[in-house]
């Protein structure tokens, strides 16, 4: 398949296609690591220019996984992504350092908590440049497919859901992609929070006080499939003859950054003596993020396994996250070349792991068979070139092409 085009809608085929990539930081790493092994078995299948949006009807992300989702289908001047998912995994080993600078000295430590209760812990300035810099005045509109990022509107106290298929409604959320990626990554107590105005093609103004996606759903894989379900419901020709309540026929692939599950990190005789100090700063970490955002990601996880298992379809839902990280590996901001480093081995050792499944008793991940993650996206990797190949079988574009050849 030498001619890569945008990915014909899901009505010329069986499934409806969903990547999704959790929001943590500098773990972004770990499913930069996934995403680039996924893109390589696609290039097996159909040639070195395939690229992950050339698959999938909708990405989701949040917080850094929002960073990679416009990474991976945001449009270079020949139209094609800006980044194969193989660079992702360099763009965060050289910036990441510059956008979570560390303390050179125990004493400029001291001075980092302290500024805790002055401002964030990062300005964020780097940040924004960087992103600024890669996806320019790039709009949410100009995407090679439909992608959904959660932020949260602390004016409104309300989450908003940046969705490729809202800015065919509502002209409003079609904001620069530059600031919505700030906006899902402005993690309170580390980065700034971020405004901005959008307008429609009225003049009409709408501004936005946005912080990260995280505090709504840190793991977006629902709120993508209730994106396709409203569309659904709609009567969006893309989904034609497929019902609102069909989901049997998704596909998604969920990627976590991974968690601290292993180790038991706080207990309520301690918490019961936090105030507020200490629910964002104890352990070396941020209880209350913590606890917040590995909650949405779980319930998330839980819902849809429960789903999945109930329509026989589980063979569809790869969920892969590794609850083991410890130290220093699992926060957020740590940017040391050695934590880096790790991280991207850990990626590494997390394909060669068994695929897992949330114990719907316990919540707890747990080996699913002997099929590794390599070998389960392996799986989908056929599953999608498959699907992609039959909708552009059935493509009245294809159609006319081949009857055009036939009558010359």
């Amino acid at each position: 398949m030498s001619d890569i085009v945008q990915i014909q809608p899901p009505t010329y085929g069986n499934l409806i296609t969903i990547l999704s990539i959790d929001g943590g930081g500098i773990r972004g790493i770990i499913p930069a690591i996934i995403l680039a092994f996924l893109e390589e078995q696609l290039q097996a299948l159909d040639g070195l220019d395939a690229r992950l949006a050339d698959y999938f009807d909708v990405i989701a992300g949040t917080s850094t996984g929002g960073l990679v989702t416009a990474m991976l289908a945001a449009p270079n001047a020949k139209n094609r992504p800006i980044f194969a998912a193989k660079d992702i995994k360099e763009f965060y080993l050289e910036h990441c350092p510059k956008i979570f600078p560390q303390p050179w000295d125990s004493v400029a430590g001291a001075f980092e908590k302290i500024k805790l209760f002055l401002g964030p812990k990062y300005d964020g300035k780097y940040l924004h440049r960087i992103i600024k810099e890669k996806l320019g005045t790039l709009k949410l509109h100009q995407t090679l497919t439909n992608v959904v990022i959660p932020t949260f509107d602390i004016k409104k106290l309300q989450p908003t859901i940046f969705s490729s298929y809202e800015v065919k409604n509502n002209g409003l959320l079609d904001a620069h992609l530059s600031d919505i990626c700030i906006s899902t990554s402005a993690a309170p107590t580390y980065l700034p929070a971020h405004n901005f105005e959008t307008k429609d093609s009225e003049g009409k103004l709408r501004e936005f006080n946005l912080i990260d996606g995280g505090v709504a759903a840190n793991n977006p894989a629902l709120v993508a499939m209730g994106e396709v379900t409203k569309e659904i419901f709609k009567g969006n020709q893309d989904f034609f003859p497929i019902k609102p309540t069909d989901y049997g026929r998704f596909l998604v692939i969920s990627i976590g950054t991974g968690t601290q599950k292993n180790e038991e990190k706080f207990d309520a005789k301690e918490a019961r003596k936090w105030g507020i100090l200490g629910w964002l700063l104890s352990g070396g970490s941020n209880p209350l993020i913590d606890a917040f955002t590995q909650a949405s990601g779980d319930m998330v996880d839980i819902h849809l396994s429960v789903v999945f298992q109930a329509l026989h379809s589980q063979s569809r839902y790869l969920r892969i996250q590794d609850d083991t990280l410890s130290g220093t590996i699992s926060s957020v901001d740590i940017s040391t070349k050695k934590n880096l480093n790790s991280l991207v081995k850990i990626g590494q050792e997390i394909l060669k792991k068994p695929a897992i499944r949330t114990n719907l008793e316990t919540g707890v991940c747990e080996p699913l068979s002997e099929e590794t993650n390599e070998q389960a996206l392996t799986r989908f990797a056929k599953m999608l070139s498959g699907e992609r190949r039959l909708r552009e079988m059935r493509s009245p574009l294809t159609k006319a092409k081949e009857e055009k050849k036939y009558y010359l």
